[in-house]
């Protein structure tokens, strides 16, 4: 009974999202509640304990995640302002005439930037959008755009997902970076194949896999570089970046008039500078990441002359827009909250402990990519089950490797979770057909988490 209750809080959840179809911070309220419920009546915890674990919580949300969150996403909106991100989007589409190589070029080279820069769905719909304005069947777009935003979703949104990690584990921040990248590369690597074996099947793989590991080689060498040596903030957006300019070199297409591409790159221009001087900064020196990327925004969208009175009417809209998505992560960090100090956590983590033995490590990442699948969000994700995670292991690396799956796995749970596929079906004018495009995306789903799944228990 003790593990049924205190994994009730956590199913409701699932049941709210997936059968009620309630919205996401109804779904986490309600959670919330059943779990301030199950530690207080059953539990044994005081009314004081629950309130100062639903606090903390909801200050995590706000600061430093909701800010970063609001932030990231305000860049792009100052962008999409200025006409930068129409410029952008003309730009990658006039760069080759060839859709496979298009598809890397946007899908990963754009999508994992935008990720890294913004997340919350930006790094499918907006790839997604520019594929089918090119021409590309809206179907296989979509599926590019999933298939390739898995696993740079532990460091999306600037860093967000690991630095929730971090806190959620007690871990620290810069060796757990690192964990994380080094499990990735497997599952990392294959994409940009999967990529080319969705736009052209296997006559794209035999036509195209050098152009593949290329596009593979140059993402993973500065991810994984900056990763190691300047944290989590900005492997994705390196990455890329430089997927970006080694593909636009390869192209055929037509030369880009590379002052307006300059003027339109400003605002994250601005952002990566500010956050590439603070990760160079000493420890005590450092600024707050969510600060850094509004003024960087702000600087930004005051060179490409928007007034400051409509930069501050766009971060008030952006907040506004996004306020139920702040309340979610809130609600999930305060339910997270409680049940670590009530001790359901430890419960449930004994009784999986119990139930798979020495076959942990084959399921870990599956468990996060349940928790990626149900949010759709790689930072609620390891707001569920980072901390589970970590305390299901015997000794200290296999912390830092179990919340390193737990991340790795959420990412893989977005290819197929409805939240990332309703947005690329309206992003390609697919309203209607969801469900045809999961039953094909979750071909890839089983190929990439088998992949994971190893990773992980050869790491171990």
């Amino acid at each position: 009974m003790d593990v049924i209750l205190s994994i009730l809080p956590i199913l409701v959840l699932v049941v709210a999202l997936a059968a009620l179809k309630l919205a996401a911070w109804r779904a986490a309220l309600l959670s919330f509640a059943t779990g301030a419920t199950v530690a207080f009546f059953w539990k044994s915890s005081g009314a004081w304990q629950i309130a100062q674990a639903a606090r903390n919580g909801v200050a995590t949300g706000l600061f430093p995640i909701g800010l970063v969150i609001v932030a990231a996403l305000f860049t792009y909106a100052v962008a999409e302002e200025s006409g930068a991100s129409a410029e952008i989007r003309s730009g990658l589409r006039s760069l080759s005439s060839d859709p496979r190589h298009l598809a890397l070029l946007a899908a990963w080279g754009f999508g994992n930037f935008m990720e890294g820069m913004a997340g919350f769905g930006t790094a499918v719909a907006i790839p997604c959008a520019i594929l089918v304005g090119a021409g590309f069947d809206p179907l296989k777009a979509v599926l590019c755009c999933l298939v390739a935003n898995t696993t740079p979703t532990a460091f999306g949104s600037v860093g967000v997902p690991t630095m929730v990690l971090a806190g959620e584990t007690g871990l620290d921040a810069r060796r757990l970076t690192t964990t994380i990248a080094l499990l990735q590369i497997a599952a990392t690597s294959l994409s940009p194949f999967l990529i080319l074996f969705v736009a052209d099947g296997w006559r794209g793989l035999k036509e195209k896999w050098l152009l593949a590991a290329v596009a593979d080689v140059t993402f993973l060498v500065p991810w994984l570089a900056v990763a190691a040596f300047a944290g989590c903030e900005l492997p994705d957006v390196a990455g890329g970046l430089c997927v970006m300019l080694v593909l636009a070199m390869a192209g055929d297409g037509k030369a880009l008039d590379l002052r307006r591409q300059a003027w339109a790159w400003t605002p994250f221009a601005f952002v990566v500078a500010a956050l590439g001087a603070n990760a160079a900064m000493p420890a005590g020196l450092k600024l707050s990441p969510g600060a850094l990327i509004l003024a960087a925004a702000f600087a930004g969208g005051l060179r490409q002359r928007v007034k400051p009175g409509r930069l501050a009417a766009i971060f008030a809209s952006t907040v506004r827009k996004y306020a139920l998505a702040i309340l979610t992560i809130c609600a999930v960090l305060a339910l997270a909250k409680t049940m670590a100090v009530s001790g359901m956590t430890t419960t449930i983590a004994d009784a999986i402990v119990a139930a798979t033995g020495g076959a942990y490590a084959a399921v870990s990442s599956a468990l996060g990519a349940i928790a990626g699948f149900v949010t759709g969000s790689g930072t609620s994700s390891n707001v569920l089950f980072g901390a589970l995670q970590a305390s299901v292991a015997t000794n200290e690396a296999e912390k830092f490797l179990f919340a390193a799956a737990n991340v790795m796995g959420a990412g893989i749970g977005k290819m197929i979770c409805p939240q990332s596929i309703v947005l690329g079906c309206a992003a390609a004018g697919l309203a209607g057909r969801e469900s045809e495009v999961m039953k094909k995306a979750l071909a890839y789903f089983a190929v990439v988490i088998a992949v994971a799944s190893a990773a992980v228990v050869a790491a171990r």
